[in-house]
């Protein structure tokens, strides 16, 4: 005889977290273990498709958790649920006060955050912390015109065509703040082009261009401006040979390569110029598939060779043709309006040993016995990192000088240096791009190829001395412990970790991967 079994609800145990939510708590786990930066992370990760939302996410959880652990201590939150997961539990309760202000499906760990959500909302602290999400949410979107793939006229033609309006203005008649103005005031359908760097588009705020056919095909890169800075700043000229030496995620690889085939490469087509090549260096395994992949997408790879190895094993005398240099070493990333590690400052001694890398890695770029320009950049905001490594190495490379750049960008260096003026800052708070620092430096005259040579072997010495005493530190993307000393020894002269910083800038992570096969 059959009996009706009644349907049973499932209880709230058995409902799944959504899977956005539960993937971020794993990542914020692993960036707390010191597992990797969460940049990486989130790259890295193939448990979830949605890059740019878990990012967001992400960034938005670890930029809220001293709010997040002031709020939970006070109401006692792990003493009353003990097994409720801590990662998890941060990144419901940010999305619930500072991101969706709702939360789906009927999990346990959700209906727990949804029981204590009057008592959260007493206990946080709103106003407190870095909202970088709010302060990116202001800023236009960026994107650079992919000179190797497309023109700029044949582009504002097809965005035209799309019902974009294009904002024409007298660049010689705006300075800095008229030009801010114009792009604070930008309606939904309009852009402009910078007034500072070539072939980048300036769109509104949350203009939805990650899907968009010509961001996917390549022709346009989302890069922050202040990303575009080192580049812009070289200036390496159509046919030259130019050297990236932290070269991952490969956005000013991709800029790079543009540049030393010229502008008019995509409407004149064949090949490119006589002697124009990019070397790529990336020491980091996995980084290094991603930036062939973003190389690979942007056409860049028809003039790029990749080199899976750290710059500072580099033998300077096996590149002679390489004439500029660009090193954007791993930094602090406090420029960045959404780093991660909270509302956290870098401790002087992490500042130093990032600092003493970052010296030996420029040094080391000054050794190459043909180069004669040579910029260094970071997304950090500190003097440590900055003018004073600038400082440092001038005082030790005989032959080179700091030179004046993009004359028309208003904020300069540090006053306080004698070549603060010849430097180049942007401010998060006040330019609506990341902050950046850039310094070029270059050779004086023409020097004999006698005297270059004693030159680059000093600046190798050096690089390799000043690493040597900071051997006992290990430098990855994110905050470090206090390092482990070691012994001092040539095996770990050279051991570095990751030496890109680029977290984040929002418009980078956005891009979509997605491989493209080369133009005929």
């Amino acid at each position: 005889m059959e009996v009706d079994q009644e349907v049973q609800p499932k209880r709230a145990h058995s409902v799944p977290v959504p899977r956005l939510y539960k993937v971020a708590a794993n990542i914020l786990k692993n960036f707390e273990d010191g597992k990797d930066s969460l940049k990486n992370l989130v790259f890295n990760c193939k448990k979830h498709p949605n890059k740019k939302g878990l990012f967001s996410l992400v960034m938005e959880t670890e930029n809220h958790k001293k709010q997040l652990d002031q709020a939970t201590q006070k109401i006692e939150l792990f003493v009353t649920e003990p097994r409720f997961n801590k990662h998890l539990a941060y990144v419901l309760i940010n999305e619930l006060f500072w991101g969706k202000q709702t939360l789906p499906g009927e999990s346990l760990p959700v209906q727990t955050v949804l029981k204590y959500k009057k008592r959260l909302k007493k206990s946080i602290d709103m106003e407190g912390g870095i909202d970088g999400r709010a302060l990116c949410d202001t800023w236009p979107r960026y994107a650079r015109i992919n000179t190797l793939c497309i023109n700029k006229h044949r582009l504002n033609t097809q965005l035209k065509e799309e019902g974009w309006v294009e904002v024409t203005y007298d660049k010689s008649e705006v300075d800095n703040k008229q030009f801010l103005h114009l792009i604070s005031n930008l309606y939904e359908n309009q852009y402009l082009s910078d007034l500072h760097i070539p072939n980048l588009l300036v769109f509104p705020p949350k203009s939805q261009l990650y899907n968009h056919g010509l961001v996917k095909d390549g022709f346009l890169m989302l890069q922050d401006k202040s990303s575009c800075f080192p580049v812009a700043a070289l200036a390496p000229p159509a046919g030259s040979s130019v050297l990236d030496s932290c070269a991952a995620p490969g956005m000013k690889t991709s800029q790079l390569a543009a540049a030393v085939c010229g502008d008019k490469f995509a409407v004149l087509g064949g090949d490119p110029p006589a002697g124009a090549k990019v070397v790529a260096v990336e020491r980091s395994i996995k980084r290094y598939g991603l930036l062939k992949e973003i190389l690979e997408k942007s056409q860049a790879t028809l003039v790029t060779e990749v080199v899976n190895q750290d710059f500072l094993k580099i033998d300077p005398s096996m590149h002679l043709d390489v004439e500029y240099i660009v090193v954007d070493p791993s930094c602090s990333g406090t420029g960045m309006a959404r780093r991660g590690g909270g509302d956290e400052e870098p401790s002087e001694e992490r500042l130093e040993t990032l600092a003493s890398v970052q010296t030996s890695l420029l040094l080391h770029a000054l050794s190459f016995p043909s180069a004669k320009r040579v910029v260094y950049s970071t997304c950090a905001v500190s003097v440590v990192e900055n003018e004073q490594v600038v400082a440092k190495v001038l005082e030790n490379a005989a032959g080179w000088e700091v030179v004046s750049i993009m004359p028309t960008w208003e904020r300069r260096g540090l006053g306080e240096f004698s070549d603060g003026q010849k430097f180049v800052r942007a401010l998060a708070s006040e330019d609506m791009c990341n902050g950046f620092f850039v310094a070029v430096l270059e050779r004086k005259g023409c020097i004999k190829a006698k005297k270059r040579k004693k030159v680059s072997e000093d600046n190798e010495e050096l690089s390799e001395e000043i690493l040597g005493e900071n051997s006992d530190s290990v430098i990855n993307d994110q905050p470090v412990e206090k390092a482990k000393k070691r012994k001092k020894s040539k095996d770990n002269k050279h051991e570095l970790a990751d030496a890109t910083h680029d977290v984040p800038d929002s418009n980078e992570v956005e891009v979509e991967i997605k491989k493209k096969k080369k133009k005929k």
